[in-house]
């Protein structure tokens, strides 16, 4: 969710076979009340495009009087890479900003966008349990052309969580959906999706600096059929959209809802 300008911009996969075939590129939808909504083409693929298949997840920025796209793509079946697009407006059209990401990486996915208060930028991301079998999220330091720049740390694996299940035998752990935010009491929290024994499901960290060891919350803020999480403010309220439901596969829909910070952590209300 992207609000700019008064307007409400929704952002997601939306090519109608999102895991297999060729993909056509994303669309947004836009709305002056979270009510009515208008659907948008953003993004177009095209043969200059080094990807060609599962455009995933989208999440939108305004950096520097800019839009940034961050996005996992992939072509023929091989590894799932993040990318960076651009636009001048929340619509686009979205052109490619620099390469690949983490293109020395294994299969990643999610990459998310966050300033601290001293004006660094970072992303943190996930590489994927379907090549190292117990997920990671993963934090890197971007320059102000948004380019990795340093080494990068791993903050945490899917397995560390309380409230985490073996998803498919074999030590195989899901990290799914980053979003960090600063809550009031001045410690990041990170929203983050993996599968509990539920099913789909989206948890909570904490640390006292991104940078530094990240605690896992017990329970999940959603434990059952809902993920991919990220918060934002309207009206003085915060609101967190997810989508859902995660079962029956490829149902999945935008859902928002009230939330409350309670001792530096987030609840429905």
């Amino acid at each position: 969710m992207l609000i700019d300008g008064g307007k409400y911009y929704l952002f997601g996969s939306t090519d109608p076979q999102t895991w297999k075939g060729k993909a056509d590129g994303f669309k947004a939808y836009v709305s002056d009340d979270l009510i009515d909504f208008e659907e948008r083409v953003i993004f177009e693929n095209s043969e200059d495009f080094w990807a060609d298949e599962q455009f995933w997840a989208p999440e939108v920025h305004k950096y520097n009087g800019k839009y940034y796209l961050f996005a996992a793509f992939s072509v023929d079946g091989s590894k799932r890479e993040c990318q960076i697009l651009v636009a001048d407006n929340p619509l686009g059209p979205y052109r490619p900003h620099g390469d690949k990401m983490f293109p020395d990486d294994s299969s990643n996915l999610d990459a998310t966008f966050f300033i601290d208060d001293d004006g660094k930028r970072y992303t943190v991301y996930c590489r994927e349990w379907t090549d190292i079998k117990d997920g990671e999220m993963v934090l890197a330091e971007l320059d102000e052309t948004l380019k990795v720049v340093g080494e990068k740390k791993v903050l945490f694996k899917a397995s560390e969580a309380p409230w985490t299940i073996d998803y498919e035998g074999e030590g195989c752990y899901v990290t799914d959906g980053p979003f960090v935010r600063k809550t009031k009491n001045g410690k990041y929290l990170m929203l983050w999706s993996s599968h509990g024994k539920d099913g789909y499901a989206m948890g909570m960290a904490t640390a006292d600096r991104i940078d530094g060891k990240w605690t896992q919350i017990e329970k999940p803020l959603i434990s059952s059929n809902g993920g991919h999480g990220m918060v934002f403010e309207d009206k003085g309220k915060l609101f967190i959209t997810y989508h859902m439901p995660n079962n029956p596969h490829m149902q999945e829909r935008p859902y928002i809802a009230e939330i409350e910070e309670v001792d530096g952590l987030y609840r429905l209300k």
